[in-house]
């Protein structure tokens, strides 16, 4: 299952967001796709491949000290 995590920073947590995405510790049953910092709101995003919600849920849980986050699943789109 491919994810979309959308991260707002704490206003006192830039510094600490950027460090985290950059040097994050991945589990091994999470591949991050990719990850962008964003010009505006919100701050950061991160796409990434999980086996289920449950552990999806446990990766983005590392998020929560340094802001507010929006997880949604990512549905391929199939053209024919």
């Amino acid at each position: 299952m491919k994810f979309v995590t959308f991260i707002n920073a704490y206003p006192d947590k830039y510094s600490n967001m950027f460090m985290l995405l950059k040097n994050m510790h991945v589990p091994e049953n999470i591949k991050i796709v990719s990850s962008y910092f964003i010009f505006g709101k919100p701050d950061a995003m991160v796409i990434f491949e999980s086996q289920d919600e449950s552990t999806a849920f446990k990766f983005v849980e590392s998020f929560a000290g340094v802001g507010d986050t929006e997880t949604h699943v990512l549905v391929d789109v199939n053209r024919t």
